[in-house]
């Protein structure tokens, strides 16, 4: 495991930051990285199979530790529960859980990525109604060979019909084909800064655009790009005022690239105290803003300024999540997790304004809204819901607290959800008798 993190974060090093010099992040940034991840500096579980070391439980020819599969002698120490010891109690969902989301009008479908786990559903534009049962998918990506993990953005290309998405947390961006189902490997794979969330597919110029979280950037590729491809271009510095990017929209009719952006920012480091920072200068202290959305050219590169930005009170925003643009309504709709909204801006709103229109309230189904899509075909406007097991379908000029026209369901109608999403550590208050778990 420790081998897999230090490749992956070398990688990402290495790789994926455009504009700094290539030999000093080797050289360097890497060379103080792998030194503040050596093994005995980790404490971790010895990695044998349990299942192995039961079996050899008692057998003394050999010393354990010698075996493989076998746990060492003396771990994990005297009165230290330890081996394959079964939970008291599991808390999970095992239903998916809507998070990144494309429509295809044209071959009449819709892609949602489950975080959850980890798998690519895919139903007709038609699906959904008023039933309380699951809707079946009409295929389902699922498995051990897919390359899913905790995913996000999910991007769509209806000419070659295939389907884009983006691991959050390592795994880098993965491509299936529409006819993909069950448990079948990616057609193509690439490696994209640790942390990405948003996608967003340009087929004019062939162009794929993806946010990440901890470069505090937009990384341009080519469409094709593969394996370790560099991106081509390339919106990162303290100019741009990205702070922890999530939704973006690459917008080829008017050469612009939308992020929609939570407000925290932190200086990239590395784990090592006295490395050196990854950005020119002095040291930065981290910060949180307002949330906003920011627009950039986008065929600008580097630390460039955005050419608009709606922030502030009027704007509504509050952790704005999936975004997109709707060129022929000059509109721009964004998935305002915080208010359990769908905001909607003219294309071209610039400062602290208030959105055109806003869709919400207890009737329309909408919570925790997690990603936005509208199918001009149909004229009708989608969300996938984070909060429960829903996505819901409107009319596309849908506004203030109305029922949606459709509902499709991952599970029955009032089927719980844990609420986890990249679950780290976890503590007991004793006082409520509750757990709580850091998201």
């Amino acid at each position: 495991m420790v081998k897999g993190v230090v490749v992956l974060l070398t990688g990402l090093l290495v790789l994926c930051l455009p504009g700094l010099r290539q030999e000093t992040i080797a050289a360097k940034t890497a060379a103080q990285l792998l030194k503040s991840m050596e093994p005995e500096q980790i404490c971790l579980m010895p990695p044998v199979g349990y299942q192995a070391a039961r079996t050899a439980a008692g057998a003394a020819a050999t010393p354990q530790a010698e075996k493989p599969g076998v746990m060492p002698a003396g771990w994990p120490g005297k009165g230290v529960p330890g081996g394959d010891v079964r939970p008291a109690r599991i808390v999970y969902d095992p239903n998916p859980t809507y998070n990144g989301m494309a429509v295809d009008p044209q071959n009449g479908i819709v892609v949602m990525s489950d975080e959850n786990r980890g798998s690519l559903l895919t139903y007709d534009l038609k699906n959904g109604g008023q039933d309380k049962a699951t809707t079946d998918p009409r295929r389902h990506v699922i498995g051990g060979k897919v390359g899913l993990g905790f995913i996000a953005g999910v991007a769509l290309d209806p000419v070659r019909r295939e389907i884009y998405t983006v691991n959050n947390d390592g795994g880098g961006m993965v491509v299936h084909p529409y006819d993909a189902q069950g448990d079948v490997a990616p057609i193509r794979k690439l490696t994209v800064p640790h942390q990405s969330w948003g996608l967003s597919l340009d087929l004019v110029n062939d162009e794929l655009a993806v946010t990440s979280q901890q470069y505090q950037g937009i990384s341009i590729f080519k469409r094709t790009a593969s394996h370790t491809d560099r991106p081509i271009r390339s919106i990162r510095g303290t100019e741009t005022k990205l702070a922890d990017p999530h939704g973006v929209f690459l917008d080829a009719a008017s050469d612009e690239v939308f992020a929609a952006n939570h407000g925290n920012w932190t200086e990239m480091r590395t784990y090592s105290a006295d490395g050196p920072p990854l950005l020119p200068g002095e040291y930065i202290p981290g910060r949180f803003e307002k949330p906003s959305i920011r627009v950039y050219r986008a065929s600008s590169n580097g630390n460039v300024p955005p050419i608009r930005t709606i922030q502030g009170p009027q704007s509504h925003l509050a952790w704005p999540m999936g975004i997109t643009v709707d060129d022929d309504a000059k509109e721009l709709l964004v998935a305002n997790y915080g208010t359990d909204q769908i905001l909607i801006f003219a294309k071209n709103a610039n400062g602290d304004v208030a959105p055109q229109r806003i869709l919400g309230g207890d009737r329309t189904g909408i919570v925790g809204p997690i990603a936005v899509s509208v199918d001009r075909k149909s004229n009708e406007l989608w969300v996938a819901n984070y909060g429960d097991h829903t996505a819901v379908v409107f009319d596309r000029t849908a506004s203030g607290n109305v029922a949606p026209k459709r509902i499709i369901r991952n599970a029955p109608a009032g089927t719980p959800t844990a609420g986890f999403t990249n679950a780290s550590a976890a503590a007991y208050d004793s006082k409520r008798d509750q757990l709580l778990v850091p998201n």
